[in-house]
């Protein structure tokens, strides 16, 4: 059996917000209907750290992770998608 992949992902304005382990990646629609990706590698903190890695301090790590992240995100695609 092949094992599985862990993707997670969140909606953005015009668009989505995909992640799997090492990288994440954002597609959204401008009003002309043209679709922008945007890739990024990501490595957590967790990764380089044995402090991190303890259970309450992994996830105050993955919450700040996951809420950088998806404030970049968000504020990407608002830039393609609401252009001034």
């Amino acid at each position: 059996m092949k094992p599985a992949i862990l993707v997670g992902g969140q909606a953005v304005i015009e668009g989505v917000m995909m992640r799997v382990p090492g990288a994440y990646a954002t597609a959204v629609r401008d009003p002309k209907g043209n679709v922008h990706i945007d890739r990024h590698k990501f490595t957590s903190v967790t990764e380089h750290s044995a402090f991190w890695k303890k259970p309450v301090f992994r996830g105050m790590a993955a919450l700040f992770e996951a809420m950088k992240m998806g404030m970049a995100t968000l504020q990407w695609s608002a830039d393609i998608a609401i252009p001034d």
